[in-house]
């Protein structure tokens, strides 16, 4: 198989200054934790190197900073024997060594960090007739969106594994009554969201424990899970049979809207007389 790409080499000035301060924000803490470990000199330097390491590889700074180490070494004179110091008591030097960690910035590192950031390569097979440059960098940064849906795929109700069929027609058939069901849900998302960004409002009631949270991007399992407790009741008698459904809350009457769906769905069906003779 043979194709055409176009490669797009794109630089977006806000996810560079993203990365400019996330990057001096991992340093800064970086540095103030190697700094931290200078406040007990350490007797062993390969400790002290372990410890120090573990650090940027933490902080993700291995690059940009410049490790090394510094011996100090104290001279102690002591005595020999017991008592006070005298002529016929030699004199014996004791050293002690300890080792401090000393951290600098490597500045090439830097600069190269800096000239590279917020710039991305997108690659398409779309002709540029079809899909313009900056129609397919807003394509790529909206694919969150399809991402979102697809993940549904891989958990939750619609989880496609794990898979017990073993029939091609079944598995195929589960695929595309999956995927309608995937539709259904992508569609109620959208339209309840497009909704509240169009009345510039916010939903609550839908986080139990928390009535009171509000949000603009509810998701439709939030939304369906909001009806669950909507309850049809039929009531028997001797010459009657009629039904009743549990009053639809606020938040149910708002969601409705939302979505286009009128109130009468969830009306109780009409039921006919008995017949008593």
């Amino acid at each position: 198989m043979t194709w055409t790409e176009r490669r797009l080499v794109v630089q977006s000035a806000a996810h560079a200054r993203t990365q400019h301060a996330g990057l001096h924000e991992r340093l800064a803490k970086a540095q103030a934790a190697l700094s931290a470990l200078n406040a007990k000199p350490a007797s062993d330097r390969a400790e002290l190197a372990t410890r120090a390491q573990a650090i940027v590889t933490r902080y993700r700074v291995t690059d940009y900073l410049c490790l090394s180490f510094r011996e100090r070494v104290t001279r102690h004179t002591r005595y020999v024997g017991r008592g006070r110091p005298g002529p016929h008591r030699p004199p014996q030097m004791r050293e002690t060594h300890t080792w401090t960690v000393c951290v600098h910035r490597r500045p090439a590192a830097l600069a190269r960090f800096e000239r590279l950031a917020g710039w991305r390569v997108y690659v398409t097979n779309t002709p540029a007739p079809r899909l313009s440059l900056a129609g397919a960098v807003n394509c790529y940064r909206q694919e969150w969106q399809p991402e979102h849906g697809f993940h549904r795929l891989k958990g939750g109700l619609l989880a496609i594994t794990p898979l017990f069929l073993r029939d091609e027609d079944r598995i195929r058939g589960l695929l595309v009554l999956l995927g309608i069901a995937l539709r259904v849900l992508t569609l109620t998302e959208f339209v309840a969201r497009r909704d509240l960004a169009t009345t510039a409002e916010k939903l609550t009631g839908l986080y139990a424990g928390n009535p009171n949270r509000a949000t603009t991007q509810p998701t439709a399992e939030r939304l369906l899970k909001a009806f669950a407790p909507i309850t049809l009741y039929r009531h028997d008698t001797d010459t009657a049979v009629w039904y009743e459904v549990t009053p639809l809350s606020p938040v149910q009457h708002r969601i409705l809207q939302a979505l286009g769906v009128p109130e009468s769905v969830y009306a109780p069906p009409a039921a006919p007389l008995i017949d008593s003779g």
